[in-house]
């Protein structure tokens, strides 16, 4: 097993769901959305443990219904559950700070999105290998404008050089925790991780992801998931 370690960002209150709870809590096929997140993760043999972050308050809850789930859907992967921030950021930043290590890898991926898979881990991680910091992304299928305040269209950039940004997103140990150093101390808006890499100058790379690995957000995204699960049940038999 590679020396991968998983933090899983859940701490999101999901209001696009129009649950009333955090998505991450809510059920595909009578299973909680992490809980699949965390079999994937299982089952593609490469995480030797994951570290969930939750909002504080529901960190309790969390922890209890994530060892419920565990010996059957994913006995093999150890977790911890950590408070969350403000911000993902923060979130990020205190999952980190229960990283001991000083070598190995950080996999940050987004606890809604159960369908990355073995394939877009491998490849992730050995773009990480040889770069120190990649992540996944799919080329987009649309064109996309530019616009302005007023809505005009100012720039219609070159498709062939967009990607759409998922994760996992994979990173020595020690270049994410550098990174999230340097942003403490020069505070700035950062929308992913490999943002925060790339304020310290560091070249990120790309790595192929998968269209079927969407981020889990509405409530036409749980329809879609539900019958992804249902079709990757009946390909496994």
């Amino acid at each position: 097993m590679d020396n991968l370690i998983a933090v899983i960002p859940a701490a999101g209150a999901g209001k696009r769901l129009g649950l009333g709870i955090n998505k991450a809590f809510a059920k595909i096929n009578s299973v909680p959305l992490l809980v699949h997140c965390l079999t994937m993760l299982s089952r593609t043999k490469m995480v030797k443990r994951a570290i969930v972050v939750l909002a504080p308050d529901e960190v309790e809850e969390g922890n209890a219904l994530l060892a419920s789930y565990q010996a059957k859907h994913f006995a093999d992967l150890p977790f911890v559950v950590v408070a969350g921030g403000k911000e993902r950021q923060d979130s990020v930043a205190n999952a980190l700070a229960a990283i001991t290590e000083s070598e190995g890898y950080v996999a940050v991926h987004d606890g809604a999105r159960p369908f990355a898979g073995k394939e877009v881990f491998e490849r992730t991680l050995l773009a990480a290998k040889g770069h120190g910091a990649a992540i996944a992304a799919v080329p987009v299928k649309d064109t996309i404008k530019v616009v302005n305040g007023d809505g005009e269209v100012t720039a219609t950039p070159n498709r062939s050089t967009l990607y759409a940004v998922q994760t996992p997103q994979i990173f020595e140990v020690n270049l994410l925790k550098r990174a999230y150093q340097f942003l403490a101390e020069h505070p700035a808006q950062v929308t992913d991780d490999a943002s925060v890499v790339e304020l310290l100058g560091h070249k990120v790379v790309v790595a192929l992801g998968r269209y079927e690995n969407i981020k889990i957000t509405t409530p036409e995204d749980l329809l879609f998931a539900e019958n992804l699960l249902a079709q990757q049940e009946k390909d496994n038999g």
